[in-house]
């Protein structure tokens, strides 16, 4: 065998080595996303085959500051939509948030984000959201807006929410996945994984004692603020923890 012949020899080898270490490496990330999204499953997440781009919207954080999709970017994003006077779904689901948060490190936590976002911007204004966030986090985000600007984010993340003006009073929730969002560009049909009970408290009129239906699932929004998946109800802290460490890959 003359010396080109032996060469060409040892650069094919090396190329099907390279080609076969390859081929396992990329079959070994495939088994280990295979087993990432089962794990996912389990906890209530899923998670879309391509990420969807979010389009402009513009709210107001609870310091009264602007918010806009500029502020989705750099970190992952956990948004839930409620309000402060939800009865039940709402501060359960930000308890389990909050306990969450507190077991992350702070490392975890830099790369992190925690927003409620109001689906009663009539009473929720931007002092009230902050009072309401503050009892669970001081690092938890708040946003408010008008109806019309709030519906632009919330119908890109699948949140549905019933019109307040129709004064809806029921006494049960069930946790189906998220709903189909409602035609309309002002308001949003009721969903049916969450719903809640209200009465009039003190100082408050009749008029002003309303139950908003309204979408239990938490949305999550990737580093590139991009829609990425959702978490569905219920919601439990160690399920939450172990979503999130897979997703900033510190599990």
């Amino acid at each position: 065998m003359n010396k080109r012949l032996l060469i060409a020899f040892i650069i094919v080898d090396i190329l099907l080595g390279l080609a076969v270490y390859r081929g396992y490496k990329l079959w070994n990330a495939g088994e280990e996303a295979a087993e990432q999204t089962s794990e996912l499953r389990e906890k209530g997440t899923t998670l879309f085959p391509e990420p969807r781009p979010l389009s402009s919207f513009s709210l107001i954080d609870a310091q009264g500051n602007d918010f806009t999709s500029a502020n989705l970017v750099g970190k992952w994003s956990l948004v839930f939509f409620g309000f402060t006077h939800c009865p039940d779904i709402c501060p359960l689901t930000m308890k389990e948030l909050a306990e969450m948060a507190a077991q992350l490190t702070q490392a975890e936590r830099a790369q992190l984000q925690v927003i409620l976002g109001t689906v009663d911007p009539e009473r929720d204004d931007s002092a009230t959201m902050a009072e309401y966030v503050a009892k669970y986090s001081d690092d938890f985000v708040g946003l408010t807006g008008s109806r019309v600007a709030l519906s632009v984010l919330t119908k890109q993340l699948y949140v549905t929410y019933s019109d307040p003006a129709e004064l809806v009073n029921h006494d049960n929730h069930d946790d189906q996945a998220p709903a189909q969002t409602a035609d309309s560009s002002s308001q949003h049909a009721p969903s049916s994984d969450g719903a809640h009970s209200s009465h009039t408290g003190a100082g408050e009129s009749a008029a002003d004692d309303y139950l908003i239906t309204h979408s239990g699932h938490i949305a999550l929004i990737n580093p590139q603020g991009d829609f990425h998946g959702v978490i569905r109800p219920p919601h439990r802290d160690r399920d939450l923890l172990a979503v999130v460490r897979v997703l900033l890959g510190t599990e």
